[in-house]
């Protein structure tokens, strides 16, 4: 197509729909070329674009994009527009009198003077704005869609999508951060400040609410109210019985009793040779055994005596020996006598022993009764604390108090109330028996959370002003006390109580003392290189450990403007 045909309309960078409207509306080429430049206002919308088309197609004229933005390039395709990447002219020969190539001149200023003939006439017709037009196209639209027959073209407006929108904003907001992040050099010291523990004792007074209310109202800061609790505890235990009758046979046999001293042996009568084992046989009556002879050549050989010996119904363990007593030969030790002494006699049996036969029943005696008792009465005194401490529980939730038992045996009163079993329980043959028992307990309760608020609040007045308590090392665990004196009449237990904790120096900037350390490191490290910076930091009084990052990731010096530096507190 030749030139004459189309109309070339180059575009500002803002220039505005309505305004590019206005200039091609009049122009009576069938072609407009458009020149839009990259980033022109024009393309931030297919909508804009599409309104040109439509609106130029009802003049029957046609539209064609010239840009290099590739943005516009897809808008414009997606709109249905033409598009070119620059403007393709005709070939023309040079006249002759020119060479062939076009003849370059200077640009050369011109008096700014518009001549009569080229004075612009000024349109008597109104400016549409974006709304209007955009309100036109929406009621054409509207007619378009109520009636199909029209012959008449209608404008339809595409809203774009929301989602869309929000996805193109999201995407540049991150854009401008990551940007942003990426062109601003910054780091971040993490700092572990120095530490150490600190503790406070204090002496209080725990007075009994009901013999106290007068000084209890008084709300001193040490005189926490106490209480006496009390509970009643019960146990019915079967027990084993431990003792045991024989009535079977001990096994018997003989033994001969070697001794390699120099002087005679005297073994009384009864004397025990025990096995490896534990099984333990008796000589019934006392013996001498000779000491050793040496012979002319002076070669020693040990004294000798053999001796009837039976088994004891038990071994060392409290078991029935009987059958077990029928052993093969076997090394015997004496040991009534020292280890030094077993050295020198011991008794051996060459032949093994017999007649052991293994029968017993269990029997309840003075020792198994009086071993009950006791273990019951141990029992529950450890029940009565758990009691005692279920109870103050139970009060707790039902009061709304933080009541806590005094941990102190002196405070834990209990009493054994009643002790139960059968008349004829001793001596009866039984493998098990039962005793019942019951305890009264009382102990003294108090509030433990006022306690450690007293110590807490104590201890925060001891810090050094640079210095602040660890909130996460102050617990009720860490509170220990110990009872100091008692006035029993009055109803009061004086105690100190002691509370430990860990003070560390104050590096939180929203702090005064922390905003004025913080200055204090960013003047020291401005510019400086991280292992530098690290090293200086490090030699700090309040620092315990240091680590500096940056960002991004290749900067290996401090940003050189403090509003780039973050301190922060090491977590770990």
């Amino acid at each position: 197509m030749t030139n004459s045909s189309r109309q070339i309309i180059y575009v500002e960078i803002d220039e505005e729909v309505t305004s590019i409207f206005d200039r091609i509306k009049n122009i009576q080429k069938k072609e407009i070329w458009l020149v839009v430049p990259r980033k022109g206002v024009l393309f931030q919308s297919a909508v804009n674009l599409k309104i040109l088309k439509k609106k130029l197609s009802e003049q029957k004229k046609k539209l064609i994009i010239v840009t290099t933005d590739r943005n516009g390039q897809h808008l414009a395709e997606r709109s249905g527009l033409p598009v070119m990447s620059r403007v393709e002219v005709e070939k023309t020969e040079a006249p002759s009198d020119e060479t062939p190539q076009m003849k370059i001149q200077p640009i050369q200023a011109r008096p700014n003077i518009i001549p009569e003939e080229e004075t612009p006439k000024r349109f008597s017709e109104k400016k549409i704005s974006i709304r209007e037009l955009i309100q036109e196209f929406r009621l054409k639209d509207r007619k378009h869609k109520t009636s199909s027959e029209s012959p008449v073209s209608s404008f339809h407006f595409v809203r774009p999508s929301r989602k869309f929108l929000m996805l193109i904003l999201i995407a540049s907001v991150g854009l401008f951060m990551l940007i942003g992040y990426i062109a601003l050099p910054s780091a971040t010291v993490y700092i572990r400040p120095k530490f150490d523990n600190i503790d406070f004792t204090v002496n209080v007074i725990l007075a009994d609410k009901r013999k106290n209310q007068t000084l209890l109202r008084e709300n001193q800061p040490h005189v926490i109210a106490s209480e006496v609790v009390s509970t009643t505890t019960k146990q019915t235990k079967i027990f084993n019985t431990a003792s045991k009758e024989f009535d079977g046979k001990n096994a018997t046999g003989k033994i001969k009793i070697v001794n390699t001293s120099d002087d005679p042996w005297d073994l009384k009568e009864g004397t025990r040779f025990q096995t490896e084992d534990g099984l333990v046989f008796r000589i019934p009556k006392g013996v001498v055994v000779p000491p050793r002879e040496r012979d002319e050549a002076g070669n020693a050989s040990p004294g000798t005596l053999v001796s009837y010996t039976e088994a004891d119904p038990f071994d060392i363990y409290g078991e029935p020996i009987g059958g077990r007593g029928n052993i093969p030969p076997a090394r015997f030790i004496i040991p009534g006598l020292s280890k030094y002494n077993q050295r020198l006699i011991w008794g051996e049996s060459e032949e093994a022993m017999a007649g052991g036969v293994t029968s017993y029943r269990f029997v309840v005696t003075g020792d198994d009764i009086r071993a009950a008792e006791k273990q019951i009465e141990n029992n529950l005194i450890l029940m009565a604390k758990e009691d005692l401490r279920t109870y103050i529980d139970e009060v707790n939730k039902l009061n709304q108090s933080r009541l806590v038992l005094l941990d102190d045996s002196r405070y834990l009163k209990i009493k054994l109330t009643d002790l139960r079993y059968s008349e004829d329980l001793e001596g009866s043959y039984q493998e098990k028996f039962e005793v019942f028992a019951k305890i009264e307990a009382e102990g003294v309760a108090f509030d433990a959370e006022q306690l450690f608020t007293v110590l807490k609040k104590e201890l925060s007045t001891r810090t050094h002003p640079d210095m602040r308590l660890r909130e996460n090392s102050l617990t009720q665990d860490n509170i220990t006390y110990e009872v100091i004196d008692e006035d029993e009449l009055s109803g009061q237990i004086k105690i100190t109580a002691t509370i430990v904790g860990i003070e560390e120096f104050d590096i939180d900037s929203s702090t005064v003392a922390g905003a004025r350390f913080g200055t204090r490191v960013k003047e020291k490290i401005l510019g400086l290189s991280i292992e530098e910076a690290e090293n200086l930091v490090g030699n700090f009084s309040e620092v315990d450990a240091v680590e500096i990052k940056t960002w991004p990731l290749w900067i290996d010096k401090v940003p050189r403007v403090p509003e780039g530096i973050e301190i922060k507190v090491m977590k770990n």
